[in-house]
């Protein structure tokens, strides 16, 4: 398989994820009737970030932040206007970025392993 091929399908099958991550834990905050509550279901948004810097290798910071703009973008047209009515615009905009945030995360620890490792040997 050619490389250009590979780093297309990874980061579709990222975004893809990503967006159905987005998608699952919208349903969370949106039903949820204390809306001062911990968001604990953001912690899943580490798994799409980590999945995405073990399989871009060279740059995964960047790679997970563009899959993770373009899985919300994706994610938000799935959920169409649903998306607003039961919240605020201000407020899905920081849902959204602490999203992007902990996908980030997900991918810096990955790397952070990555360096632990390499030290040992």
């Amino acid at each position: 398989m050619p490389q250009r091929s590979y780093l297309w399908t990874t980061r579709l099958c990222g975004v893809v994820l990503y967006s159905l991550v987005f998608v699952f834990t919208c349903h969370f905050w949106q039903v949820g009737p204390d809306p001062l509550r911990g968001q604990p279901e953001l912690l899943l948004f580490m798994l799409p970030g980590i999945v995405m810097a073990l399989l871009q290798v060279e740059s995964p910071l960047k790679s997970t932040l563009m899959m993770g703009l373009w899985g919300t973008l994706l994610g938000a047209l799935l959920l169409n206007n649903s998306l607003f009515v039961h919240s605020s615009p201000l407020f899905v905009l920081a849902w959204c970025l602490s999203a992007l945030f902990w996908a980030g995360c997900g991918a810096l620890l990955v790397r952070l392993m990555q360096i632990v490792m390499a030290s040992l040997h």
